[in-house]
Order: C-alpha cells, then sequence, then structure tokens
C-alpha cells in the first residue's frame, strides 16, 4: 500500500484547505487510511459511531450485498479505530468531518459531449455553490461562550485519489462533509464523470413532509452523496449507471438531490426521484449538451414550463440553467476549455449576487446579505482522465463597495499519474 498527502492553500487569509489524498492499495487499506485521518486529524472516537443495532447491523448487511467494496473500506475503518466490524452499536457507513451531515447546496453543471468540444472530449463542467459558514452560524446558533469558533463546513475539501487493487475503478474526485462517502463529483478510471445537485424544488414541495437525518440513520441503503461512490466504484458507461441508481435503494441524509451521468462515448443523462420519491426519472442527453440545475426537469422538460422574467431569489435556479442554454446555444460546438469556463462563471455565485444587488428593493437587501459562494469550479476530461478545479480562497471588498473573491490556480489531477500540477 502507499499512501500520500499533499496540502494546498492554507496559508492565512485563506478560505480553504485543500487535500489531496492517493491511496493505492486494497480497499481494506484504503479504508483504514480514511479511519486513520477521522481518529489522528478529526479526533474521533468509537463513540462517534454509535448507532441503532437494528439499523446498524440491517446497514451493514445491506453493504455487504450490494456494494462488497465499501464493506472492505468499513473493515479498514474498524480496525483504525480499533472496533469489530460486526459490532452492532456502530455504524462504519460514513466518516464525517465539520459536519455529520450536509446541508443543501445549490450548483450549475454542463456535460460537453465529445461532439461539441474543440478538443473531441468529453467535458463536465460544475460549479458547486455552497455556505461560506459554519454549522451553528448555518442555523443561527452562537457558539458555546469561551469555546473555540466552529470551523467554516467547506473549509478543508479533500481531492480523492483511490486506486483499489482488489475491486472496483479507479477514480478521483472532490469530497467535503465524509471522508468515506462524501463526493460531490468526480471521475473513474472509465471515463464515467458523476456530479451531485440539490433538488430544491423537491425539497420545497416535501415541505413538513421533510425527513433529514439529523442523527443516528434509522434507514438502509445509500444516502445522497454515497450514491455518487457506488457510480464511481462500479459503473463504466451511462447504461450500468442507469441499471445502479435503478435499482438501489437510497434514501436522503439532508436533503433530496439528483444526479448528472456521462461516460467517455458522450451519452449523458439527468436522474430524479419525484418529490414524493415514488418515482424515478431518466432525463436523456441525446448526444448534446447537456445542463443541470436545482429544479426538477422532469416536471419542466422545455423552457414553456419554467418561470419566465427577471431573476429572482425565488426563480434564480431557472435563470442559471436560461443563461447556460443561451449561451450554449450561441456556439453549438467547438468549445474549447477557456470558454467553457467563461460559460460557468456567467451563472457562478458572484455573478447571480450582483445581478440580485443591482437596485433598492427588499429582494436586493437579501441577496447581499447571502453566505452562499461558488467554492469551487471543476473541470472533468474524460479522455485525458484529468480533474481540474479552481478553488474559492476569501475576498475582500473594493473601494466602489462591490466583492472581489480570490480563487487558486487551476489544480490538475491525472489518473493513473502521481502528482498535482499548476496551470
Amino acid at each position: 500500500m502507499t499512501v500520500s498527502e499533499k496540502v494546498h492553500f492554507g496559508r492565512p487569509g485563506d478560505f480553504m484547505t485543500v487535500r489531496q489524498l492517493t491511496v493505492r492499495g486494497s480497499n481494506f487499506e484504503i479504508g483504514r487510511a480514511l479511519g486513520s485521518i477521522a481518529v489522528d486529524r478529526y479526533g474521533k472516537t468509537a463513540d462517534d459511531l454509535a448507532a441503532s443495532p437494528v439499523f446498524a447491523r440491517a446497514r451493514r448487511r445491506y453493504i455487504q450485498q450490494v456494494f462488497p467494496a465499501q464493506w472492505q473500506r468499513m473493515l479498514g475503518i474498524a480496525d483504525a479505530f480499533g472496533i469489530d466490524p460486526e459490532n452492532d452499536h456502530y455504524d462504519l457507513t460514513h466518516m464525517g468531518h465539520l459536519i455529520d451531515f450536509p446541508p443543501g447546496f445549490g450548483c450549475s453543471v454542463v456535460y460537453y459531449p465529445p461532439a461539441s468540444t474543440a478538443s473531441g472530449t468529453g467535458v463536465l463542467s460544475r460549479n458547486y455553490d455552497f455556505s461560506i459558514d459554519s454549522l451553528p452560524a448555518m442555523f443561527g446558533i452562537p457558539d458555546p461562550e469561551g469555546a473555540e469558533p466552529s470551523p467554516e463546513v467547506m473549509s478543508e475539501p479533500y481531492i480523492m485519489e483511490w486506486y483499489p487493487t482488489d475491486g472496483g475503478l479507479a477514480s478521483v474526485a472532490i469530497h467535503a462533509f465524509d471522508t468515506l462517502a462524501g463526493t460531490l463529483d468526480g471521475l473513474n478510471s472509465a471515463g464515467l464523470a458523476v456530479s451531485i445537485l440539490a433538488d430544491n424544488e423537491g425539497m420545497g414541495g416535501l415541505g413538513a413532509n421533510w425527513e433529514p437525518h439529523v442523527g443516528a440513520q434509522q434507514v438502509v441503503g445509500l444516502h445522497e452523496l454515497a450514491v455518487m461512490r457506488l457510480l464511481l466504484d462500479t459503473c463504466e458507461s451511462v447504461e450500468q449507471a442507469k441499471d445502479a441508481l435503478l435499482t438501489v435503494k437510497q434514501y436522503y441524509r439532508f436533503q433530496p438531490c439528483h444526479y448528472i451521468v456521462a461516460d467517455r462515448d458522450g451519452n449523458s443523462f439527468v436522474y430524479e426521484n419525484s418529490t414524493g420519491r415514488n418515482v424515478q426519472h431518466i432525463i436523456d442527453g441525446g448526444g448534446e449538451p447537456q445542463i443541470a440545475s436545482n429544479f426538477q426537469l422532469y416536471r419542466h422538460p422545455s423552457f414553456d414550463t419554467m418561470p419566465d422574467g427577471p431573476i429572482t431569489m425565488e426563480n434564480e435556479a431557472f435563470w442559471r440553467y436560461r443563461a447556460l442554454s443561451e449561451q450554449i446555444a450561441s456556439q453549438e460546438s467547438g468549445f474549447d476549455i477557456e470558454r467553457i469556463k467563461a460559460i460557468n462563471a456567467c451563472v457562478n455565485t458572484q455573478t447571480l449576487i450582483e445581478k440580485l444587488s443591482g437596485d433598492q428593493t427588499p429582494a436586493a437587501a437579501a441577496a447581499t446579505a447571502v453566505r452562499n459562494r461558488t467554492v469551487w469550479h471543476s473541470l472533468y476530461d474524460q479522455h485525458s482522465g484529468t480533474m481540474s478545479a479552481s478553488f474559492y480562497l476569501g475576498e475582500h471588498a473594493a473601494e466602489d463597495g462591490s466583492r472581489k473573491e480570490r480563487f487558486s490556480d487551476y489544480l490538475t489531477v491525472s489518473l493513473h499519474n502521481e502528482p498535482l500540477t499548476t496551470r
């Protein structure tokens, strides 16, 4: 087994520290490395894994049946914690850090199939938008008097490179919230690219029927982020990914989400559950650039079914979708990387806040108080097997009162090659 870790950013004034963890070895060894991080870096103990025995046992048996590679990693986690993996009082299916469940997030994703790009390679381009506050601040709860300030929940994402030697595809992915199963976007060695997006429309539709698992998880299956890990580890094509999503038992830890998946041949689809989670939907990309935002595409298959008009806090997800569509339609094909970056930049959080806060209305005041940012923009090149990402490092107020954000250069990880390069 080989384990290496590189630390990027984290200097005074930087919002986040990004760690690149590369593990080559068995899935057991990958799990043990993740468990050691939880123990040594975040001070986790077996008490943090306490669970209801009936659910812990059922969850363990389910993982053993449907996701053997993840079960092997769970064995490695148990070894790092010094506990019996068959002990029903512990739940080894998650390894949270900084936050035990992810509050809702908004994103904008475009998949460009090979026929649409200048290089002839498929590219997934993703804005990951999230709060830059700590968990207590997000919920309006002050830190206890005299305690150290709580860390911002997005201050320590991980770039995970896993090269399992005993089952499962190699992959590079960005994780947050959960080192074991906190996958937010990624690419595997077969060229399958995946990204997750919050289903804010579904969340709104649930209303009082929203059922987050804030504490012990009283459910069996894979939560919204663990589903991403299953796709990366086991699927080589869109058809395999469809089968996996339609057959795996899903639940949401905090919020309903949907997924965009694309394979190296240029096939793509968006997968959604209905608000009541009683119907599954697959929206095929048809070999054209495919866009996903934070509303339900199955309910809004065309512009005629989407809210129109000036951007507001209520329709901003639809506005982002329309803006991306217009940018893509104006060119249609031959997209190079710089153009792809520019298109996603047109709908990043800073742009939204600037557009929303352009007048003196109450909505404008609300927009300026928004604590979300685009905390990274990631690009996955399916043919070269590379991930490039630029991370939010902070901001300052300019003399004219505007915000000036600071982002890192793009960090590039190549699957099957050791190191990270900057360009």
